[in-house]
């Protein structure tokens, strides 16, 4: 496996609770496609499965299913492993891969793959190799579900609180801003917070690099390889389906 470079090496330990308020906001609209998918066609890929939020919905929505999560970030996939590990529903269903997602090794034939909050991770180049890895291995009726997430484009975002969590006596706060750094790219700067009262106990400030990608964009990249792009729930959501032309 190529040495992995990790975005989430430092704000890791916050992830999990502060992305869990975008799960239950999108829950119908995810579980509604998620049932969608074939029954018995092979295993339902989460792919950057962090916590594992999405795996839980997959094993929920889809009883029958086995569920490949993969995750290549260290502090998330201990989130993952553990949230598998202490749920007997999960334990004999669920696989862990702790490859990126372009070097896991995935089954010939796969039953569907989640893909949430994480295409801004590849590249165009990084896309296009992924779509034609996928294509042929999806079973009949099975799709990729996806999102695309804000900016579409690459533009300046004014610091915004994104999410606090209560835990005890302390609250975990996540700031959100970013900035274009390229012709389809933003820089995110995130900052995480330790609030005990009014005072600041701790903070963390990460940079990484996130490519934007319009419906437009995923349409022409797609077609190549045979893949039609349909929107699926609330257009607030920005969840796609990328299903095998007939």
């Amino acid at each position: 496996m190529p040495e992995y470079d990790d975005p989430y090496a430092r704000s890791g330990q916050y992830l999990d609770m502060m992305i869990a308020g975008w799960w239950d906001h999108h829950r119908a609209a995810l579980t509604q496609a998620l049932g969608d998918l074939p029954a018995d066609s092979g295993p339902v890929v989460d792919a950057g499965a962090g916590g594992g939020h999405g795996t839980r919905l997959i094993a929920e929505t889809l009883p029958g299913a086995r569920v490949l999560a993969v995750e290549p970030s260290l502090p998330l996939r201990t989130v993952l492993l553990s949230r598998v590990a202490d749920a007997p529903g999960l334990r004999d269903r669920v696989t862990v891969d702790g490859d990126d997602l372009l070097s896991a090794h995935l089954p010939d034939r796969i039953g569907g793959m989640v893909m949430a909050n994480l295409l801004g991770h590849f590249s165009p180049h990084e896309r296009d190799r992924l779509w034609e890895d996928l294509a042929p291995r999806l079973a009949p009726g099975a799709f990729v579900l996806l999102n695309l997430a804000a900016p579409l484009r690459p533009q300046r975002i004014e610091r915004t609180r994104m999410s606090e969590v209560g835990l005890g006596e302390r609250s975990y706060v996540g700031w959100a801003a970013a900035e274009p750094s390229g012709p389809e790219q933003v820089n995110w700067h995130m900052t995480y917070e330790v609030h005990e009262g009014d005072r600041v106990l701790s903070r963390d400030d990460v940079h990484y690099d996130w490519w934007t990608v319009t419906e437009d964009a995923l349409r022409a990249e797609t077609s190549p390889h045979r893949l039609r792009v349909l929107p699926h729930g609330p257009a607030e959501a920005g969840l796609y389906k990328l299903l095998p032309e007939a």
